[in-house]
């Protein structure tokens, strides 16, 4: 591990002892066998030539599971053992410890999925590195446990204790083991997390990406290209105001647009409004309805979702301007239902499209003004992923919303009741939850 400047990390060392060497006595607290041993229990034979690497990636499993547990703790039980073996001597008495062995001749704890995983990630390569994550190894520990449910053994564990919506079962799945589930801890503190998350940018920085799209778009002579510009120009703006990650921005429906389009435009916003407005104060004010469908992470059925933003956000950013400009292009296109990012054929607009469109116009910004510093690269620092949500987080922290307020605006995907579940609400019911939820959507909006 490095810093910045390619100094090594001062605890470096200390760490690569803890990942490469075993610990003394770890064999009495966790299932040790050698690599000989293994071999016997896998292969059914000795290690011979061409065994070598993996011999060592079984080695390498053993110490991944050694680091998974605390130096100190697996010290602290070998030293009281040996303490309680003294007086048992002393006294004459037969040590109540199990015997370490013989073990079974069979992988009980997961030792081949291990190996998997390891030899996995010496011979896979990363997206964002030459080697894969370890999020994308821990898959594989998803799938072995998925095809061990549903093996002949793993149907007849199929029973299960439960209490309302959870379950406990007890099952043999060597991938379950406490030996596997320490071998991960280590394997994750060795590998490390390389993140490359969507960052942020400035509010003032979606002011100005959008006045050049605007600018861009009405100067084209070509329709259609002009017609994609607005579409990502809209697309920038929901994301923002909604406080959406780029995959939720893409279940706009256009119907839904259409209907609630007339909702709110000619509001006005009262000198003195309160924080926790009713709904009639909320019918009165200036929103924009921003309406989505589909299925959402983290939720079983394609649901109709909606949100009440603000038609202009504090910084000028133009929610109301940019939809009715989507609707328009739309209609023009013959399309009065479906997503309403899409192609004009009605087909889902490509992601990847939209992506080198935010990565073209923060590049112009970043060269031609001061608002992206020139260290930042560009297209590994930005992206319709989560970019918009994050903009919208920090400045909505910086405007000075509450916290409790912030975290209600980003969990409009989950309605809880008593039941636990969602209600199923018809469109035209759906616009007085809106309101109710003003309080929230308006106000987090406004503010950006």
């Amino acid at each position: 591990m490095e810093d910045e400047e390619g100094n090594p990390w001062y605890k470096q060392a200390e760490r690569e002892e803890r990942i490469n060497y075993g610990i003394a006595g770890a064999h009495v607290v966790m299932p040790f066998q050698c690599e000989r041993c293994w071999m016997q229990v896998l292969e059914g034979r000795a290690p011979r030539v061409g065994d070598e690497l993996l011999v060592a990636c079984i080695r390498r499993v053993n110490l991944d599971a050694m680091t998974g547990q605390s130096k100190n703790t697996i010290k602290q039980h070998v030293n009281r053992m040996r303490r309680v073996l003294t007086f048992n001597e002393k006294y004459g008495k037969t040590p109540s410890f199990v015997p370490r062995g013989p073990l079974p001749t069979k992988d009980l704890v997961g030792m081949g999925t291990a190996l998997d995983m390891i030899i996995y990630s010496l011979e896979a390569e990363g997206r964002n590195e030459k080697f894969v994550q370890f999020d994308t190894l821990r898959q594989i520990r998803s799938s072995a446990t998925k095809n061990y449910d549903s093996s002949p053994q793993g149907v007849l564990e199929g029973t299960c204790f439960s209490k309302g919506t959870s379950k406990v079962r007890v099952s043999e799945c060597p991938t379950q083991s406490e030996f596997f589930g320490v071998f991960l801890n280590g394997l994750e503190y060795r590998m490390g997390v390389t993140s490359k998350a969507n960052l942020p940018v400035s509010i003032r920085v979606i002011v100005e990406l959008l006045n050049r799209v605007k600018r861009d778009a009405s100067s084209m002579e070509d329709d259609m290209e002009a017609d994609q510009l607005y579409k990502f120009g809209a697309f920038v703006a929901v994301c923002t105001a909604g406080s959406l990650r780029g995959c939720e921005g893409f279940l706009a429906d256009l119907s839904g647009l259409i209907s609630n389009i007339g909702r709110g435009k000619n509001g006005v916003i009262p000198d003195k409004l309160k924080d926790d407005f009713d709904e009639d104060v909320a019918e009165s004010l200036p929103h924009v309805v921003i309406t989505l469908l589909g299925r959402v992470k983290s939720e079983t059925n394609e649901d109709t979702h909606q949100l009440a933003v603000a038609n202009t956000t504090r910084s000028g950013i133009e929610v109301r301007w940019w939809i009715e400009k989507l609707i328009e292009i739309c209609r023009a296109e013959g399309r009065r239902s479906g997503p309403a990012f899409a192609t004009s054929d009605g087909k889902l607009a490509p992601s990847s499209e939209f992506n080198a469109m935010l990565h073209k116009y923060l590049e112009e910004i970043q060269v031609q003004t001061t608002l992206i510093e020139d260290k930042i690269v560009v297209r590994e620092s930005f992206g319709i992923s989560r970019t918009f949500r994050k903009t919208a987080e920090a400045r909505a922290a910086r405007a000075g919303i509450p916290t409790k307020l912030q975290d209600k605006m980003n969990r409009w995907r989950s309605v809880e009741n008593a039941d636990g579940k969602k209600p199923r609400l018809v469109m035209r019911d759906l616009y007085a939850g809106v309101l109710a939820q003003m309080p929230t959507t308006w106000r987090y909006s406004y503010a950006l």
